[in-house]
């Protein structure tokens, strides 16, 4: 396979690209190659712990010159979708994304409750949110992730939140985040004439999503899911560190 002909080279975040805060072992080594070979480097990701600019600093730290406009995140797709609504966003990363690209976010009087990864959720989140949805607010979720990894602790993830909103509340959550059509046709509006590969680590959210935007898809054995019997990819890679070989 020669993977030097793809012109998009596009990366999951959690599993595959890093476990936040750090890095995975050769990601650092890709970027830089990829960079160097002139090929366009994107990231799109449910992650909402952080704003797009919190994942820009992440990655600084760690020597990836990257810019906010080569990620996309379930968060950035839900302050495309709900321009002009008033929102009670669950997660402080999604919040400050929502405000930042100009949605008006509140406790009172929504439009919509939308639901991202928040470590400090609490029984008051969740009443102040039940009650917005018996009220007539619309229901999104940026992912729908039973676990993610976080500080190289395995935690629960945004799964926990809206499912539980959905048993109290009776109402079925809008997903936005991969493999959703929302993130699918927001990516593809930033892709240009190119061939594209995309690299993930979760066989439902990113296999899947691969297949529906028509992407040559790897799935890296390096994240949560490790079983690849089910899953239907191009190609099987046990982490970034295994692509180098490809790109020399």
């Amino acid at each position: 396979m020669n993977i030097k002909k793809f012109d998009y080279f596009i990366f999951d975040l959690d599993g595959t690209f890093w476990n936040y805060p750090s890095l995975i072992e050769g990601s650092e080594e890709v970027y830089k190659r990829l960079i160097e070979m002139g090929k366009k480097v994107l990231f799109v990701s449910n992650f909402t712990y952080l704003d797009r600019d919190g994942i820009v600093k992440i990655f600084k730290r760690n020597g990836i010159d990257a810019e906010k406009n080569q990620i996309i995140t379930s968060g950035y797709v839900a302050s495309v979708l709900l321009k002009g609504k008033k929102v009670f966003p669950i997660g402080d990363g999604l919040k400050s994304e929502l405000k930042k690209n100009g949605i008006k976010v509140g406790d009172e009087d929504v439009d919509a409750v939308v639901v991202g990864h928040d470590v400090n959720y609490n029984y008051k989140k969740a009443t102040k949110a039940l009650k917005l949805l018996l009220e007539g607010s619309e229901f999104y979720t940026t992912a729908i992730g039973r676990v993610w990894i976080f500080k190289d602790e395995i935690v629960p993830g945004t799964g926990l939140i809206f499912s539980g909103l959905e048993f109290c509340s009776g109402k079925k959550a809008i997903m936005l985040g991969k493999p959703s059509n929302f993130m699918v046709e927001t990516l593809k509006k930033m892709i240009n004439d190119g061939k594209v590969i995309y690299f993930g680590d979760e066989a439902y959210a990113d296999m899947e999503f691969a297949k529906k935007a028509g992407f040559y898809s790897v799935f890296v054995r390096s994240g949560v899911d490790k079983n690849i019997k089910k899953v239907k990819a191009n190609l099987v890679l046990d982490s970034l560190k295994d692509l180098l070989k490809f790109l020399e």
